[in-house]
């Protein structure tokens, strides 16, 4: 495993699924950051591809598809973990949805409570249904909410695996990682070098705060691969400084699991996007994960397209779970090994692309 760090040189631009076609509301279109691990690595195969010989444009050649994968889907030999967030020196996650807490208005927060299964209860879900509830009543008294817009660090996250409140300090709001910049446009003619009359449009741009980088984990055959180079990536093109380093990525230790009642339990984090044609549903399986369903905290589930390079149009938008997801899973105690086994795998579709990392934690 190798890792490779994006470093922007100006602004990024991820849009958001909305219409982005004249008359269709495209004041203001915002910019989706963490960006799709499709965005991260396709940036890095064309620069790769670049250095192959490839010119920028057309299908590659069949000696650079032997090497990088196929111009589709397939990724042969490769493998790609990410992206995530690194600062000062820790990578950071998205606040899992289990995370519960006091959001001050200076950009802290205070009384951190887990949320867990509760109760059997009887809802439009099902019978015998274990919504996720606080530890204590008192959570339910103070209005402690999910810490939306929060990121935790490797450190924190390895607390809250341990099933533990983790320290204040370990969660940073995210305007503390990056901030929204207004930008205004408007198509040129090409031939004439003028705007287009009626053109105009508004996108948010994300600009990363000071030591903050993109890192995606990636291994298999890497001949030719650039260790330093310059990138466009997303959206507009913007350039990044793309550099190949050894080491993996920053992942929090897995904690150890007891039976108990000759059952384990254990919680499955997503800390990127999860591709799956299956919702997970209470009391089933889901995935390949050991066991059945319990309960689970989910944020609004994610649309996520991207670009078509070869037929040069936008990829259909696809529901994934949310960095941030939890899962509440119980299985047979003989299953222990597996279990701990699946720390920092990936599950659902295109897990090569970086899809569907997940963590293990207690509950």
């Amino acid at each position: 495993m190798k890792k490779l760090i994006f470093e922007p040189v100006d602004t990024l631009f991820f849009r958001d699924g909305r219409p982005f076609n004249q008359g269709e509301g495209t004041a203001g279109i915002e910019s989706l950051f963490p960006p799709s691990p499709l965005s991260m690595v396709g940036a890095a195969r064309a620069s790769w591809a670049t250095r192959l010989g490839w010119p920028g444009k057309g299908r590659w050649t069949d000696a650079i598809c032997t090497q990088l994968g196929g111009d589709g889907k397939e990724l042969d030999n490769l493998r790609f973990i990410g992206p995530l967030l690194e600062h000062d020196g820790s990578s950071y996650f998205p606040a899992p949805a289990s995370l519960v807490g006091i959001n001050k208005n200076d950009c802290t927060v205070s009384d951190l409570n887990i949320l867990r299964p509760g109760d059997p209860v009887q809802c439009d879900l099902g019978e015998a249904v274990r919504l996720p509830y606080p530890k204590t009543k008192m959570a339910i008294v103070q209005k402690q909410k999910r810490l939306g817009g929060w990121w935790i660090s490797q450190k924190g996250m390895h607390q809250l695996l341990q099933n533990s409140p983790p320290a204040n300090s370990t969660l940073i709001h995210q305007s503390q990682l990056w901030s929204m910049e207004p930008r205004v446009g408007n198509q040129i003619n090409n031939t004439t070098g003028t705007v287009e009359e009626g053109m105009l449009y508004s996108i948010q741009h994300v600009r990363l705060q000071e030591d903050v980088k993109l890192v995606m984990g990636i291994e298999g055959t890497l001949d030719g691969f650039p260790e330093k180079a310059l990138t466009p990536l997303g959206g507009e093109a913007r350039i990044c400084h793309m550099t190949l380093e050894s080491g993996d990525i920053c992942l929090p230790k897995k904690p150890s699991f007891r039976p108990k009642r000759g059952k384990i339990r254990y919680a499955v984090y997503v800390i990127t996007p999860l591709r799956t044609t299956t919702p997970p549903q209470p009391n089933l399986m889901f995935s390949k994960l050991p066991g059945t369903v319990v309960s689970a905290c989910l944020p609004t589930a994610q649309r996520w397209g991207g670009w078509d390079s070869i037929a040069f149009k936008p990829l259909p938008m696809t529901p994934h779970l949310p960095p941030g997801s939890v899962l509440f899973m119980e299985t047979e105690s003989k299953n222990k090994n597996t279990v701990a086994d699946l720390h920092g795998q990936q599950i659902g579709e295109l897990t090569t692309w970086g899809y569907g990392l997940i963590a293990i934690g207690q509950w």
